[in-house]
Order: structure tokens, then C-alpha cells, then sequence
């Protein structure tokens, strides 16, 4: 079995819970050839045993810029892609041709999808939402823009994962269960690289413009970045974390509480460990409403609106005096394996 498996380099969401899928599909169909296509960096996928990386496709992302989406550039870019539909078809076709897979996945670019059809690939989507669906919440005034987009994803069947909305273009539909981003998480592997105390994880590659990011007293604020980027947190890199034999699942499992915007990869792990969160919400990113509906009235979770007139130090406090919730079933991978290994 050969297959591409394309991963939007939109954020690091799509990225965490394809790279888990992979990990799991690999352990139980080791001889599967995997190549994926994206953009995401190559340190991200270590532990995925992935046999060879190639540049993503293009695609309708969302641009952000201080944490939140640049409208602006978004447009800009998605009329930039439309233009250029034909070329980067045809590209995305001759690279089908070479590689000659038996299946593509994608999540969720839609060229491949149009370019297995034009070579009778067969090929599956896996994710919460769609780009056709995003650009219509986005820009009322292309919807016919949308449609192309939609158009691209007609051929293939959608493996729809849950925190999304009630929308899928495709030829065929199966709801799946929750795919957390990442694996589920041991406490006691990251406990040697943390500070004794109370641990408030960062997961944040920016704070939203207004926010001041703040922590009650008797908590050690921890990051897991390439660089540095908050100077309250005490940075543990993704180079550190695997030298111990840990992951950023490890993090979230010892942390104590979460700090984050809510995206897909830490929301799904929020829910799937039972964690206590704030959670920085009032982005212009359509898929934000479907992220945060299952966390709404959860007793360990804080929602702060990024015009930043609310306290993460007194928000923290407050889920803090409350019970963890419950954690959320995530088994994702092995019903979506399942369906792979039925193709």
C-alpha cells in the first residue's frame, strides 16, 4: 500500500492528529508506505516513521497574523489560488503520476483530492471542516468562489471528525469519533523536565494583541516552543522533550491547567484528559463556535475574550477551584483505521 497523505500547514491542529493517526496506522500496517505532503516542519513528525516528506499543496488557508485571522491577506491569498487552479492541478496531477499511489488522504487540502480523480485515485478526507465552508463563513460576497472549492472535494469520501459544523461537499460521509492530537499522554515522562509545583501550560505561539499574560502565585508557567516566545514561561523545546522520550501529550498530561487559543489539536486533548483550560476566544475563525461548544458550562474551563478584558492570573485561579471535568472518549484512530485498512 502506497499512500500520500497531505496535511494543511494551517496551524499545527491538522498536523498533531493526522501525525497520531499515522503513528497508529504504522503500528499495525508497518509494511504501508507513507509519504506526506505538507509544510508543516520536519522535527513535528519525529516518532512517526513516516518513509519520505514532499512540499504541501496549495490551498485556501486562513492567514493569521497577532493571533488572530488577517481578512485581508486570507482574501488575497484565496483569490491568488483561484487564479491559479489550472496550474497547480496540473502539477498536483504529474506528482500523483510519479509517485503513483494507491490511495490519497488529505487533511484537508483540496487539490489532491480533484487531482486523484482526474488520475481514478481513490482518495478520503479526514477532518472537522472543509476550506469551500470556511471561505463562505468568511467572504459572503464569493460564494460562487466556493463552490469551486467544494467542486475540487466532490470525488472522495469524508471521514467527518466531531468539533466541526454540520457540512460536507463530498460524494459520501462518515461521522467518525473524536481523533485527539496526540498520543494519550504520560504525566510522569514529563514530570523530570518540569519545575516542582503547579504547572500552567502555554500552549500559545503568540498572545492576542491586549492580553497580558499573568499567573497566580505557587504556578511555574512552562511552553514547548522552538524559540522562546513569552518571557513568563519556562520553555521546554520539541528537541528536549524527545530526548527524554517525551511528547507534548506528556506536557498537557502534567500540567495542571492549560493556557490556549482553542484549536483543534489542544481542544480535542483538553477534552480527551480531563483537563482545566482558559481558553482565549472572539477570533474571526468560523471553525472557533463548533472548538469550544463542548467545553461550554464544563466546570474547569474559562473562556476570555481576546479584547482582554479579563485576568488569566484570577480566570485560572477560578477553574482551579473547580473539579476537573470528565475526560471525553477519543478513539478516533482505530475506527479510522479500521475504515483505511477496509479500503
Amino acid at each position: 500500500m502506497n499512500i500520500i497523505w497531505h496535511v494543511s500547514s494551517h496551524g499545527w491542529g491538522h498536523a498533531a492528529r493526522q501525525r497520531e493517526l499515522i503513528r497508529v496506522y504504522r503500528l499495525k500496517f508497518p509494511n504501508t508506505h507513507i509519504t506526506v505532503a505538507s509544510d508543516v516542519p520536519h522535527w513535528f513528525w519525529d516518532g512517526s516513521e513516516i518513509d519520505s516528506f514532499v512540499p504541501g499543496s496549495p490551498s485556501p488557508i486562513a492567514i493569521e497574523k497577532d493571533g488572530d485571522i488577517d481578512l485581508q491577506a486570507t482574501r488575497l491569498h484565496y483569490q491568488s489560488f483561484l487564479h491559479k487552479i489550472p496550474d497547480y492541478l496540473k502539477a498536483e496531477v504529474a506528482r500523483q503520476h510519479d509517485h503513483k499511489p494507491d490511495l490519497i488522504i488529505t487533511d484537508i487540502d483540496p487539490l489532491p483530492v480533484k487531482a486523484a480523480e482526474i488520475g481514478g485515485i481513490p482518495a478520503l478526507g479526514i477532518s472537522n471542516f472543509t476550506w469551500d465552508w470556511i471561505m463562505k463563513e468568511m467572504f459572503s460576497d464569493l460564494l460562487k468562489e466556493a463552490e469551486l472549492i467544494a467542486d475540487m472535494y466532490r470525488h472522495a469520501t469524508f471521514l467527518k471528525l466531531p468539533l466541526g459544523p454540520n457540512h460536507s461537499p463530498f460524494h459520501s460521509t462518515i461521522d467518525v469519533p473524536l481523533l485527539r492530537g496526540g498520543p494519550s499522554g504520560n504525566s510522569e515522562k514529563a514530570k523530570k523536565l518540569l519545575p516542582c509545583g503547579r504547572i500552567c501550560l502555554v500552549a500559545l505561539r503568540e498572545t492576542p494583541p491586549g492580553i497580558k499574560l499573568s499567573i497566580p502565585e505557587g504556578f511555574t508557567a512552562v511552553s514547548s516552543l522552538p524559540q522562546p516566545a513569552h518571557k513568563l514561561c519556562h520553555n521546554i523545546t520539541h528537541y528536549e522533550l524527545s530526548q527524554a522520550g517525551a511528547t507534548f501529550a506528556d506536557l498537557v498530561a502534567a500540567c495542571d491547567v492549560v493556557i490556549s487559543k482553542p484549536g483543534y489539536g489542544i481542544v480535542s486533548q483538553i477534552l480527551a484528559m480531563g483537563k482545566r483550560a482558559v481558553l482565549f476566544t472572539g477570533r474571526q475563525f468560523p471553525e472557533e463556535k463548533s472548538l469550544i461548544s463542548p467545553l461550554l458550562g464544563h466546570s474547569g474551563t474559562a473562556l476570555i475574550g481576546i479584547d482582554g478584558t479579563a485576568s488569566t492570573q484570577s480566570e485560572i485561579s477560578k477553574v482551579m477551584e473547580k473539579p476537573c471535568p470528565a475526560p471525553v472518549q477519543c478513539n478516533g484512530s482505530e475506527a479510522i483505521v479500521k475504515i483505511l485498512h477496509s479500503l
